[in-house]
């Protein structure tokens, strides 16, 4: 993990339920913490010994980003500030021009403005396994299949020790419990990514409209991936779904999940056949940030995509593949920050 020191973050725990969350405390905290940002960029041209940028959104690849940027502190006079604020939330301030740049999990949809030399560019960094997390007190190594899944997270089955689930995990002692769906709020990529997995069974429906919330029929709606583990991690009965790391940092037990070819696997980089991935995004907008801090931002990219792809293994991401990497490389070296008129 890098040094917490080098990057700002932003995130809420706060609990509620059906999708009702109420977050006035956390948009003035954003605010607040936005404007000091903007502070380091009052005089875009002026020469600096450190240059600050500032960016938002997904809370999935957070742990990785944290280290590369602090890494990348450590290598140049470039100092990125994140917040970890869900997808979305990330989109929108980019869209708005409050932050640098975006990060999300979700496909961006395709707006007006998206074509020619001054489109937004959505950079793909990694590819990470969404782990399903559960909390149960003998601490039982369980399995599941999409079917199971689908009928737990869409509440067909609300007990562990229900026929299905002991089917799969024949021989586990199953508690007489309820089970309790732990889900991501509004505006969540990995949520997203773990609904359109379930949609491969016939058994569940995710929204045609790609920034179209996830509706959860039961369960406990938390913010951000941090938000899922600490709730499992204190709920008895509790199940969930986050990225691999945080269920590492976490110490939440971890289910093994069946691949394609009818094997159950765990998930991490020993598993490439782990059948439930989410991609992940750095969104720019040439538009909305100055030339210098745009060209920063590109070297900065290029360095992760190239440099980072050790630290992303070394934390059980997936780095993109050479000839994604080669690619979006000259892409992005083809950017005119200054042409598109960025702030």
């Amino acid at each position: 993990m890098g040094n917490s020191s080098f990057s700002v973050t932003l995130t809420t725990s706060k609990r509620f339920v059906h999708h009702i969350p109420s977050r006035p405390r956390y948009l003035c905290c954003l605010a607040a913490a936005l404007a000091l940002a903007a502070c380091g960029r009052k005089d875009q041209s002026a020469p600096a010994t450190r240059l600050d940028l500032t960016g938002a959104g997904a809370t999935f690849p957070y742990p990785l980003y944290r280290a590369w940027f602090s890494e990348y502190a450590t290598r140049t006079n470039v100092r990125i500030n994140y917040f970890s604020v869900g997808s979305a939330e990330g989109v929108r301030l980019l869209a708005q021009g409050e932050v640098d740049f975006g990060a999300t999990d979700k496909p961006l949809a395709r707006e007006p403005g998206d074509s020619g030399a001054c489109a937004r560019v959505a950079v793909p960094t990694v590819l990470g396994p969404i782990a399903i997390v559960y909390h149960l007190p003998a601490g039982a190594s369980l399995r599941f299949d999409a079917r199971l899944l689908a009928d737990i997270f869409s509440g067909r089955i609300r007990r562990w020790d229900a026929p299905a689930v002991r089917v799969l995990n024949a021989g586990v002692v199953l508690p007489a419990m309820p089970i309790v769906v732990v889900h991501r709020a509004s505006g969540s990529g990995t949520g997203r990514a773990f609904s359109d997995y379930l949609a491969k069974t016939g058994k569940w429906r995710t929204p045609a409209d790609s920034a179209a919330d996830v509706v959860w029929p039961v369960g406990v709606a938390v913010e951000g991936n941090e938000g899922v583990a600490s709730e499992v991690k204190v709920t008895v009965g509790a199940i969930g779904y986050v990225e691999l790391v945080y269920a590492r940092q976490n110490r939440l037990a971890v289910a093994a999940v069946q691949t394609a070819a009818g094997d159950f696997v765990p998930p991490g980089q020993g598993s490439g056949t782990y059948p439930i991935v989410a991609q992940t995004w750095l969104v720019l907008d040439p538009a909305h940030v100055h030339a210098g801090r745009g060209s920063a931002l590109v070297t900065f990219i290029r360095w992760a995509l190239e440099d980072g792809a050790t630290s992303a293994k070394a934390m059980e991401y997936f780095p993109a593949p050479p000839d994604t990497v080669a690619r979006y490389d000259s892409l992005l070296r083809k950017i005119d920050f200054a042409a598109c008129g960025g702030r």
